[in-house]
């Protein structure tokens, strides 16, 4: 495991005064400093496609107090102490101050951020700047807290419910973003992390939003929460492969995979029965062990008290993804080399970038494993979805259920039928479903898929649906009803059917 540090060169923010923390706040909310307003400042689509001044952004044409906050910091620009001072209020500035984010030269002639501080998700946060930026420690300690506004926190954060959970815990929590995101809806909410520095940001921005339902803990692991249990965990381990961990936020050891494993382990003493774990990780199928299968190894003798869903991003042969790392200048290609063989001598076949749930039985039955591919549904909520149907389908009277149930067809489904020309007539030789929402998913069907989906274009009970098969010769009358609970089972967990006991979520991804 990883011993907390703390940097050498760590900026002079850490007080938490009362006063300026207020202070600071109203300045935001009177600014409208919102990721709607910087984005629009700045002709982006979002705060993740943020680009800098010095990556080549255009410099705004408007001097004011958002233009300021953006320019100090998030393009982490060094500007005249005059300009600052026209700008922003002084009893802003004083809280800036005083809260050690705003530093600048010994002459004092200009002034720099000495973090990021950016709205994100409806909250304020404070990360540790790049390292080109004015105000940053050069170098970059190794404890540096990572921002919350790069693509793979956003997937990490959209990957988890929103469902109320009464105790939340964070695990390599950062700036605690899933943490404060949780305490809207939680009874309680806890972040923990391994470096006092990220553990110290976390506290702060807790208080910066006035989350006082935030709890920020520093430990190697579940070390800091040891004793207590909780009914939803999420993690975003470091998952770079590293034989040295230079970055704390970063480095997941020789096959990225040291973190995963050991939040897993960690598990089945800390999630309380019927409680649901969410990860977004970098980890690997292997030869003969997709990465399913080694999930639930990684929890080791506990492992069959746990429903397994993985729902895959991108999977990619480690060769492909480290040559076109190097073609694009991140690395050289005798690095890239050295990594393929790597990966290749533990039996590596694909790097799979993937967002998972596991949700611990509250009551003795069999365990299942399941992989997806991610869809254009928010994945959180199609994560969610599938273990709710699973669990469904195997609970008591489920069959009699569904078929005095309605269903109907899920827009957006698709049926590719493929025909072949013979003797003048032309014969259906495959059927294939297609459906984006919950999940991506594509399947081969029987001929007769499209005249038993024709008769869902309007919902119609399940029961009265084998009736119209039946006569319709398209399902035998024995065991027409055993029948039907299956296809439909199957349509609806393809994403071509939907069924009001349980209906699939439409949020976008």
């Amino acid at each position: 495991m990883t011993a907390a540090v703390a940097s050498p060169a760590a900026p002079t923010f850490g007080s938490t005064d009362a006063k300026a923390i207020v202070a600071l706040r109203a300045f935001l909310e009177s600014v409208g400093f919102s990721e709607e307003a910087v984005s629009r400042r700045t002709g982006v689509r979002s705060i993740y496609d943020f680009t800098s001044i010095r990556e080549g952004r255009p410099s705004s044409e408007s001097h004011d107090a958002l233009d300021v906050l953006i320019r100090l910091f998030l393009d982490g620009e060094m500007l005249d102490r005059e300009v600052v001072r026209r700008c922003v209020p002084a009893d802003a500035i004083h809280a800036l101050e005083v809260l050690g984010l705003l530093g600048g030269p010994a002459d004092a002639s200009k002034q720099f951020g000495t973090v990021l501080l950016y709205p994100t998700q409806g909250l304020w946060l404070i990360s540790d700047l790049p390292g080109s930026a004015a105000g940053s420690p050069k170098p970059l300690p190794a404890d540096a807290v990572y921002p919350a506004i790069t693509e793979n926190t956003h997937d990490f954060i959209t990957s988890l419910p929103r469902t109320r959970c009464e105790r939340f815990l964070e695990m390599c929590g950062g700036t605690g973003i899933a943490a404060l995101l949780a305490a809207r809806n939680c009874g309680h909410a806890w972040t923990a992390d391994v470096t006092e520095r990220a553990t110290r940001f976390a506290r702060f921005n807790a208080k910066l939003n006035g989350l006082a339902n935030v709890t920020a803990v520093q430990g190697d692991m579940y070390e800091a929460v040891r004793g207590l249990t909780f009914d939803r965990i999420a993690g975003h381990p470091p998952y770079i492969a590293s034989p040295e961990q230079t970055m704390i936020y970063r480095d997941g050891g020789p096959d990225g995979e040291q973190f995963t494993r050991a939040l897993l382990a960690g598990l089945p003493g800390f999630l309380e029965p019927g409680g649901r774990y969410y990860m977004t990780c970098v980890a690997t199928d292997r030869t003969n062990a997709p990465l399913e299968n080694r999930v639930r190894e990684m929890l080791g003798p506990s492992h069959d008290e746990f429903d397994v869903v993985v729902a895959v991003r991108v999977a990619r042969e480690p060769s492909d993804y480290f040559n076109a790392v190097a073609r694009a200048g991140g690395s050289t290609a005798a690095d890239a080399e050295s990594k393929i063989a790597a990966y290749k001598a533990i039996g590596t076949e694909k790097l799979v970038y993937a967002s998972m749930v596991l949700e611990r039985h509250a009551s003795t039955r069999p365990p299942f494993t399941v992989r997806r591919s991610m869809g254009t549904t928010r994945l959180g909520d199609a994560l969610d979805w599938e273990l709710d149907w699973r669990r469904l389908r195997e609970s008591k009277g489920f069959a009699e259920r569904l078929l005095e149930s309605r269903v109907w067809c899920r827009n957006g489904a698709r049926i590719r039928s493929d025909q072949q020309l013979v003797d003048g007539d032309w014969r259906v030789e495959r059927i294939e479903l297609q459906a984006e929402a919950p999940f991506r998913t594509s399947v081969e069907c029987s001929p007769e898929t499209g005249a038993i989906l024709a008769r869902c274009t309007k919902p119609v009970r399940v029961r009265d649906l084998a009736h119209a098969l039946v006569a319709d010769a398209l399902v035998g009358p024995d065991g027409a009803f055993e029948a039907m609970v299956s296809l439909v089972s199957f349509f609806v967990n393809a994403g071509c059917l939907e069924t009001d006991l349980l209906p699939s979520p439409e949020g976008v991804a």
